[in-house]
């Protein structure tokens, strides 16, 4: 068999790349422009004086507030969704539970409607609890709709553990906390970083929710973004500097464990 010619891959995957990085980089660029340099009819790429007046103007709009809701209610729901979904997907992949593929299927249920049908009933029980308004509210409904994904997928990862490696910790004298902790959370790593990207992006881009449940105080950059858009017309600049701003602490999170993505999503592929 002859040898493929790597431009083969190469050219298809950098085309595909630079279309899926055309848009950030348009936001990126309008971002430093001001406003007239984005409503010509030529689009201007590089011959226009940039600017930060878009990032001054969205920082003295409160926007440092705004990005650390974002941050507190993000953060805090994955960890919360992270920490219950992994023990209950090692509960459904290990041990025998009544009703248990009832009880998976029911929590897979949770996703199956649009989240705007449960927007009313939520507010309503919210409000008589107390949470409307308050950062335990929101993070409390990001992690109701996000934990299915943390439960179907850790436990796939769970299955794919051998249960020989569990029964020999077993042996030892492990418990059922110590064979959790020690063996099967360690080799699960990747998926549970997996997880947690695809969890801490859900929540920091959602923006139903977040225009319901919250106000004042505990708004967040997604709820901002669309307040820049005014009856006298829409301050694209602005716009696209709070999208950037806002892009950017994801960015930097998948930076840093990007290796733990990849095997995270080829976890299992290979079997035998």
């Amino acid at each position: 068999m002859g040898r493929r010619n790597p431009l083969t891959f190469v050219i298809p995957l950098v085309f595909l790349l630079a279309i899926s990085l055309l848009p950030f980089i348009w936001i990126l660029l309008a971002s430093f422009k001001m406003k007239i340099d984005l409503i010509t009819n030529e689009p201007k790429w590089i011959t226009f004086d940039p600017t930060t007046i878009n990032y001054v103007e969205i920082f003295s709009k409160g926007f440092d507030q705004y990005f650390l809701n974002s941050a507190i209610i993000g953060f805090s729901s994955t960890f919360l969704v992270v920490t219950v979904g992994t023990l209950a997907a090692y509960g459904f992949s290990r041990f025998k539970i009544p009703a248990g593929n009832h009880l998976f299927f029911y929590i897979l249920a949770t996703r199956l409607g649009p989240p705007v049908a449960y927007a009313l009933p939520m507010y309503l029980i919210f409000k008589e609890l107390g949470l409307v308004n308050t950062h335990a509210g929101i993070i409390l409904a990001h992690a109701t709709f996000n934990l299915v994904i943390v439960v179907w997928m850790m436990k796939s990862f769970f299955d794919d553990i051998p249960r020989e490696v569990e029964e020999a910790a077993y042996l030892d004298g492990c418990s059922h906390y110590g064979v959790f902790f020690r063996i099967a959370l360690p080799m699960t790593l990747p998926g549970l970083v997996t997880c947690a990207i695809f969890v801490l992006i859900f929540s920091w881009n959602e923006l139903l929710f977040a225009l319901i449940l919250t106000g004042g105080e505990t708004r967040t950059l997604t709820v901002m973004i669309p307040s820049l858009v005014l009856h006298t017309g829409t301050l694209w600049g602005q716009v696209a500097a709070a999208s950037i701003v806002q892009s950017i602490p994801i960015l930097i999170f998948i930076f840093f464990i990007q290796r733990h993505l990849v095997r995270g999503l080829t976890f299992g592929a290979v079997k035998g």
